[in-house]
């Protein structure tokens, strides 16, 4: 017996007209109607329909990412079963919320994530990540977002990384924060504490080698510095591009005279774009890996040294919102003792990164 069958049903376009920006997607605009007799449904479930045809648009066959101007559109489901389309979600964290709380309104939630806990769970079994910890405060936040998995959490964080993390309570307001940080819109600024061989502290720089999958890795990148052509044949996929700011520099400690001489330092960074393992790659590729990176070459430690300290993105009246996770309580104090910086020096970046 076939347990599917067609599924028609009429979409009204009526974009909102305070929201400027792009025509919605057809993805966003079928999904509140699915839900309304399956309520678990995401976006990253229907993908399947879409990519076998089976949703058409007047039709014919569309893909979930298609624009759609003002208007009717009658959608056509083609051997549409919402059993089939269940997928794995993330649970309540049974202890509550247990990251701290830096800022919550009708439309967001920001944690504060400890280093040591994931931004998100790969399975419905793991419940001590922080969107284990938002959804034991906002439980509606298990119907927002692109995947069950990761209920609108707007980007993420690596577990070495402590800092602010953002969550949107609602599907409208995900939307609208995910093409903020799409488009440039969301000022990030992050700290980390680095430990270099070089002989002097880095200069103010802006680092913009493009970015790419390690081929022998899934859990690496490689920055693509200048006059290295070679490494193109040791990365899958295509670069990314990527610029990471290095904004303040301060020593935290140096010891020239040891017989291997080292530098540790303090380093204010701000990103442009938001590529996987971005600053972690970059500190790399000009010889600061961040200490407690050793997939970067960083010194062991404790931790990672990454936290993600400052963000600014526009709310939905148009002011803009600055938040601050404050640093560790165990982040190592700067000193006020100068030490040999490199200025405006121009040094041949390095080849550790992609070792």
């Amino acid at each position: 017996m076939d347990d599917t069958w067609t599924l028609k049903l009429t979409l009204h376009c009526n974009p909102d007209p305070q929201r400027s920006g792009e025509e919605p997607r057809l993805d966003q605009l079928l999904l509140p109607e699915l839900r309304t007799e399956t309520p678990d449904l995401s976006r990253a479930a229907l993908k399947p329909l879409f990519s076998r045809n089976q949703v058409l648009l007047n039709g014919a066959p569309a893909s979930g990412s298609e624009r759609l101007e003002p208007g009717d559109y009658e959608v056509t489901i083609l051997n549409w079963n919402p059993k089939t389309l269940a997928e794995p979600k993330a649970r309540p964290s049974p202890v509550g919320c247990f990251l701290p709380i830096v800022y919550e309104d009708k439309d967001l939630l920001v944690l504060h994530k400890v280093s040591g806990v994931p931004s998100i769970p790969h399975g419905p079994e793991e419940m001590n990540t922080a969107a284990n910890a938002a959804l034991a405060r906002i439980p509606e936040l298990a119907l927002v977002g692109s995947s069950r998995l990761e209920p609108g959490i707007l980007h993420r964080l690596d577990t070495g990384t402590s800092g602010l993390l953002v969550f949107a309570k609602t599907q409208d307001e995900f939307d609208r924060l995910k093409a903020e940080w799409k488009e440039g819109g969301v000022r990030k600024i992050y700290r980390a504490i680095a430990k270099s061989h070089e002989p002097r502290l880095p200069p103010k720089t802006t680092i913009d080698f493009p970015l790419a999958h390690d081929i022998r890795s899934t859990k690496r990148m490689i920055a693509l510095v200048r006059n290295r052509p070679e490494l193109k044949t040791r990365i899958r996929g295509k670069p990314l591009s990527a610029t990471t700011y290095l904004r303040s520099v301060e020593l935290i400690s140096s010891n020239p005279d040891s017989e291997k001489p080292s530098i540790t330092a303090d380093l204010e960074i701000e990103i442009e774009t938001g590529v996987m393992h971005q600053i972690r790659c970059h500190l790399a590729s000009i010889r600061w890996p961040i200490l407690g990176d050793p997939l970067y070459k960083g010194a062991p430690s404790s931790r990672l040294w990454l936290h993600a300290w400052r963000l600014r993105f526009p709310l939905r009246n148009g002011m803009a919102l600055e938040l601050e996770a404050a640093l560790p309580f165990d982040w190592p104090k700067a000193v006020k003792t100068p030490a040999p910086s490199g200025d405006s020096e121009e040094r041949e970046p390095s080849n550790e990164s992609e070792l």
